[in-house]
């Protein structure tokens, strides 16, 4: 696995983690950035949007884009994967605990 995979399916996990710890499972796309930012793993907006779409197509997270903005709330399958429940090529598993 190169770098750059391994960046992009780590981000992807920490952004489900991110969803799970939210008030209803949910966060606006400038929330996720800043968090994330914060813990290290700052992203810009097209790659932030462009995980968002393909964790939508994996039916990890529902997102929406009311008025151009990325909403995003975590799928019950979505919280498996956080979990290490079950396993999505393209997002990492999480750290036993």
């Amino acid at each position: 696995m190169g770098y750059q995979q391994h960046i992009t399916e780590h981000r992807r996990l920490a952004v489900l983690k991110l969803l799970n710890d939210a008030a209803a499972y949910t966060l606006h796309e400038q929330d996720i950035k800043k968090i994330l930012s914060a813990h290290g793993q700052a992203t810009g907006t097209d790659i932030l949007r462009a995980d968002l779409q393909w964790l939508h197509e994996q039916g990890l997270v529902l997102a929406s884009q009311p008025g151009g903005v990325w909403i995003a709330t975590l799928t019950a399958r979505g919280g498996d994967v956080q979990q290490g429940l079950s396993t999505v090529p393209g997002v990492a598993r999480p750290e036993p605990v």
